[in-house]
């Protein structure tokens, strides 16, 4: 299962799929390597979905991204 296939930038609204699968596999314990391999994402952004980023030069800090869940 390859979520995305190409890796060009997708823009924020397409990429909620790829979110909602990288959550998935870590909440069924996946190791963020595979479910990065899986998703199509480099391993650095899903740890940085994870656990945020701090400020770096001109980047300002970002908190880490809630798994997306749909409302009940």
């Amino acid at each position: 299962m390859q979520v995305r296939e190409d890796w060009q930038p997708q823009g924020r609204k397409k990429l909620t799929a790829e979110r909602e699968a990288y959550f998935r596999l870590m909440q069924q314990g996946v190791s963020n390597t595979e479910a990065c391999r899986i998703v199509g994402i480099i391993r650095r952004t899903g740890k940085r979905r994870r656990y945020g980023r701090g400020a770096s030069g001109s980047d300002k800090a970002a908190p880490p991204i809630t798994a997306v869940e749909p409302p009940s």
